[in-house]
């Protein structure tokens, strides 16, 4: 399984690796609006490793469930999508809107 952001919404990888293989997809964050997430630049090198903070960029939830959402509900996987909010409403108005929409198997929440 793929850890949420890793591997962007899935199609992106598409090419690369069978993404049926995989025990499941956690899409990276989305959110109730389109967000541009951070300025460059969004990583730092470490003498202990690699800081990101790319601030859950992502197309909002209409958009990934227009858009996005299509390409996973092909998949032979679990699908999981990965919510973030900045208000308790937030979170729920993500959760509902997903809900309506098939081919989602989980919701994971960034709290």
């Amino acid at each position: 399984m793929v850890a949420s952001g890793t591997f962007g919404y899935g199609e992106e990888f598409a090419e690369l690796i069978d993404l049926e293989a995989l025990g499941g997809i956690v899409t990276k964050t989305i959110t109730l609006k389109e967000r541009a997430g951070h300025p460059p630049p969004r990583t730092c090198e470490t003498p202990a490793g690699m800081l990101n903070a790319i601030g859950l960029a992502n197309v909002g939830v209409e958009r990934f469930i227009e858009e996005k959402l299509p390409f996973l509900r092909k998949l032979r996987t679990v699908r999981i999508v990965n919510v973030a909010g900045s208000t308790q409403d937030e979170y729920v108005e993500v959760c509902r809107l997903l809900e309506k929409a098939e081919g989602i198997d989980l919701i994971e929440l960034t709290v």
